[in-house]
């Protein structure tokens, strides 16, 4: 049984490539294959990047009052 992943909105997509950079992480900690880590890295890249936009976003619209990503 797989697990189903839900993404509605910026947030929700940040957490899912949190997620899966952790897991594939995980994985190259035990395989130490560098195509693992490449792949980890580009899910982090990612939520960093939605991160950013949710700041311009913040700074054009005042909205959110915070962002979740930047608190945890």
């Amino acid at each position: 049984m797989s697990k189903t992943i839900k993404t509605n909105g910026v947030t929700d997509s940040i957490n899912n490539q949190n997620q899966l950079g952790d897991q594939l992480n995980n994985m190259f900690q035990q395989s130490k294959d560098l195509k693992v880590v490449y792949l980890a890295m580009a899910c982090y890249k990612g939520a960093v990047s939605a991160g950013k936009e949710l700041i311009k976003y913040k700074k054009l619209t005042g909205s959110p009052d915070s962002i979740e990503f930047f608190e945890n």
